[in-house]
């Protein structure tokens, strides 16, 4: 397979009134390498690094450090607490960063209030879970199981909203099992462990069809290397961008973004 050569984009925001930040959320199975590939992504691309794990109350932390898998209401005030966090204004919530992070993004837009572009971890393993990552079930107590949007979609919504709302797109990191055991039982102080393997294998709905086209499935072969998985995500990514953004301004497919060697 032909190697690529990833090439930054002049600019990531779109022209006009679809000048909308970039959130992408890598997710996965624990232990499906979300991390590493986030912050390497979010180092390549110029973007603010957010973990998502952060965002769990000690509680939660708690239950998986006992092998003890969480459940729909376990997960709503984290994915919510994560939501408000991609959809706040870099001027009013400053970034949990770096210093370093902080002087690269202000020398990469210096002057530009909407450069608060998002690499976000989250496993994010059911399609509900993604909805309160796209605005949706803001007003119900806990998940369920319908998909409808309380938000309209792109085509009703108002010319604020669009403004406002950021462009959410993910990535799935498809793992086997038998790796994701392998690599959680290999890391230390982390408290998810390998017993949390399965149960997430079981929660993880996979898109299908054109269910979900925000949804980029990135699979990760056993004898890849990091750096190999990291292009392979950087590709599809900057495909992603660079097709929107081409599509939004009726200027072809995008591949002016990629030098395919």
């Amino acid at each position: 397979m032909a190697q690529a050569d990833v090439q930054q984009p002049p600019d990531y925001n779109l022209n006009g009134n679809l000048n909308r930040r970039w959130v992408w959320f890598i997710t996965g199975p624990t232990a499906s390498g979300k991390t590493t590939i986030a912050k390497a992504l979010a180092q390549s691309l110029g973007f603010i690094f957010v973990e998502g794990d952060d965002y769990h109350p000690p509680q939660n932390r708690d239950k998986m450090s006992h092998n003890i898998p969480l459940t729909d209401a376990d997960r709503t005030a984290w994915l919510r607490a994560i939501h408000d966090r991609e959809t706040s204004n870099s001027a009013s919530s400053p970034p949990p960063s770096s210093p370093a992070q902080q002087q690269r993004q202000q020398q990469q837009h210096p002057d530009d209030p909407n450069s608060n572009n998002l690499i976000i971890t989250c496993s994010a393993l059911k399609r509900k879970y993604r909805d309160v990552l796209r605005g949706r079930h803001r007003d119900q107590p806990q998940l369920d199981d319908d998909h409808d949007a309380d938000t309209p979609p792109a085509a009703a919504r108002t010319p604020s909203q669009s403004q406002t709302l950021p462009h959410i797109r993910f990535v799935l990191l498809d793992v086997d099992a038998s790796l994701l055991r392998e690599r959680a039982a290999q890391r230390k102080g982390h408290f998810a462990g390998p017993g949390l393997v399965q149960s997430q294998l079981q929660d993880l709905e996979r898109p299908e069809g054109d269910s979900e086209r925000d949804v980029v499935v990135v699979r990760v072969e056993k004898d890849q290397s990091v750096e190999e998985t990291v292009k392979q995500v950087e590709r599809r990514v900057r495909e992603e961008m660079g097709r929107e953004r081409m599509e939004m301004n009726g200027n072809g497919n995008g591949e002016g973004f990629l030098k395919v060697l």
